[in-house]
């Protein structure tokens, strides 16, 4: 029986799939670039804002976020190993099996491996054509094993071998500590499985692989879409992480609470959901909650400046200072330039009797900014007990002049 002709697709010698991926990847770095996103440690918050795939926004509906972020890189160190694996093995696909395939594989298996990396942890950030990369990876180990095409066996099992071992070590590589791993498997696994059914279209004739190819991928981009669903819906907690923040940014704490408590009921273990619901309490002037939240924080990550600094100065104001020292010295050279920071220190000092270093900590404060009238109130407190009269009379008057002008200054 006739099983059709055993020849590769008829491709250009030019790779233009590869070519056009990228020039997409590298174009888009350059607009960011030029944008004022850094080029080499680039600041998450921006790389974000560009479209990276973040769990509280993808699940909210920023669906497209699962096709931008493959094209988004963090940093050019990031774009150019990317691109020097994309280049290696992008090639070698549009050969076996045309642009068409390479880039509706490079799209596909960027999806696949997102929807693992949000199964996996939804919280984190993440962008970068690594996913695809290892997509196209899968793609080849089972497209040239299972493909009934021309290459000798022993040209199959050293291109086989090559891609596994690129696949292996570049895993291995990605044990390392801010590697989204779970991206490189959803998309080599993602590639595998498309790539198993893509072997099958060296057995028809050529004239019938182009439609053969687009029914795979149309087969495949639905498979993604109802597997989409169910990791949507089980990982709905990070939508209301994304909505506590939102709401949180825009002032609105009672909101903000509502969606944060949900969170942390579902996500007990995260620490920055009990700082942000720490914060939404806070501003809400909900103190004893405030400091719960905090606390239950804090006891899951010790370390926290934040959660540090925030639960120090809301014990400064329970008249807690024993509680607020230790977290103040632990956690005051993170916020070196904010004055309140400083102040609340000072404060706390002055409460237990430690006159000396509370004044140089409000004196910081007001190097900071000298217009903090309760800090120059403070301040002649502390130098009155110091006996230092004429400097103590100083900051009062100073704190009357600005208590004056505050409503014309504040304008």
């Amino acid at each position: 029986m006739d099983e059709g002709p055993t020849q590769p697709i008829a491709v250009s010698k030019i790779p233009l799939a590869t070519y056009a991926l990228l020039a997409v990847n590298i174009g888009i770095f350059l607009v960011m670039v030029l944008s004022g996103v850094g080029w080499i440690n680039p600041d998450t918050e921006k790389v974000l804002h560009w479209g990276a795939d973040y769990g509280p926004l993808t699940f909210n509906g920023q669906y497209w976020r699962l096709i931008t972020s493959m094209f988004l890189h963090f940093g050019v160190i990031h774009l150019f190993g990317n691109m020097w694996c994309l280049w290696s093995l992008g090639q070698l696909a549009e050969r076996l099996l045309g642009p068409v395939a390479v880039i509706g594989a490079y799209l596909l298996t960027g999806i696949g491996a997102d929807l693992v990396s949000l199964s996996w942890d939804p919280i984190r950030v993440s962008a970068g054509a690594s996913g695809a990369i290892f997509g196209i990876a899968g793609l080849l180990i089972t497209t040239l094993y299972f493909g009934k095409h021309n290459l000798r066996k022993e040209a199959v099992n050293r291109l086989v071998g090559y891609v596994v071992r690129f696949s292996f070590l570049n895993l291995l590589f990605g044990l390392r500590g801010h590697v989204d791993n779970m991206a490189h498997i959803g998309g080599l696994v993602t590639g595998l499985l498309i790539g198993l059914l893509l072997a099958r279209s060296f057995a028809v004739p050529a004239e019938e692989r182009a439609s053969q190819h687009w029914m795979i991928l149309a087969i495949s981009a639905m498979v993604l879409l109802v597997l989409f669903v169910p990791v949507a819906r089980a990982k709905q907690y990070a939508v209301e992480l994304g909505k506590g923040q939102a709401a949180l940014d825009h002032k609105d704490y009672t909101a903000a609470i509502e969606h944060l408590q949900k969170y942390t009921a579902e996500k007990p273990d995260d620490e920055i959901g009990h700082a942000l619901l720490g914060a939404s309490y806070q501003h809400a002037r909900r103190v004893d909650e405030a400091v719960h939240e905090y606390e239950r924080g804090l006891a899951l990550n010790p370390n926290d400046p934040y959660i540090q600094i925030n639960l120090a100065e809301l014990y400064v104001f329970q008249k807690q200072p024993a509680k607020a020292i230790p977290l103040f010295r632990n956690s005051i050279h993170s916020y070196q330039d904010e004055a309140q920071a400083h102040y609340f220190y000072g404060e706390a000092l002055k409460l237990t009797g430690d006159f000396s270093k509370a004044e140089n900590e409000l004196r910081k404060a007001l190097q900071i900014d000298d217009k903090l009238i309760d800090a120059h109130s403070l301040l002649a407190e502390i130098l009155r007990q110091e006996g230092k009269t004429e400097e103590a009379h100083k900051e009062s008057h100073l704190a009357d002049l600005l208590e004056t002008n505050q409503p014309a200054s504040s304008k």
